[in-house]
């Protein structure tokens, strides 16, 4: 599925606003000595530079831009917080060297240690992660583990190791043992 960069103006929209988001382009056109928040990448996300919520600021690249983009999501990322802890990312205050990964549902940025999982696989080791909340919402996904062993899944998170892998040796296999 297409991901797109996403960046927060906090120049243009000020925290008392509604959150807004702006792609890449927008981002080093319309907003260029901003202060920008990156909120990497998203799904399903059209870019809001120039709407309503930019309070009269015109996009330079596409002026006639609807009022609203009624499908976007906005979450607390859009206003430069992460994780469970809803801090900033880096966080000032924090000195804890830890990783931040990206649930592949929901998208939001997770501390590792905030995952509850004692220990985080070697970033190398696995593609995915999905967060607790995501696995409660969608609890069929637990049931995968006992037949995916690419899957492992922890009380409060869920990690995919190389799961594209599996699936293409397991089909391999399939047309091997029916070849011969």
């Amino acid at each position: 599925m297409p991901r797109q960069a996403l960046y927060a103006c906090e120049t243009c929209v000020t925290y008392d606003c509604e959150p807004a988001g702006m792609c890449l382009a927008c981002s080093l056109t319309c907003h260029a000595g901003h202060q920008l928040v990156e909120l990497y990448t998203k799904r399903h996300f059209r870019c809001d530079c120039g709407n309503s919520k930019f309070h009269g600021l015109a996009c330079k690249l596409w002026p006639d831009k609807e009022p609203l983009n009624d499908n976007n999501l906005y979450s607390h990322n859009f206003r430069g917080l992460y994780c469970t802890c809803c801090r900033p990312y880096p966080d000032p205050d924090d000195s804890v060297d830890d990783v931040m990964l990206q649930c592949v549902i929901c998208e939001d940025w997770f501390h590792g240690r905030h995952l509850g999982v004692e220990a985080v696989p070697d970033e190398d080791g696995f593609d995915e992660v999905i967060c607790q909340k995501c696995l409660e919402r969608c609890y069929f996904i637990r049931l995968y583990a006992d037949h995916f062993p690419g899957i492992v899944t922890f009380n409060f998170a869920c990690f995919y190791f190389d799961i594209e892998e599996y699936l293409l040796s397991r089909i391999a296999e399939k047309v091997t043992y029916e070849v011969l």
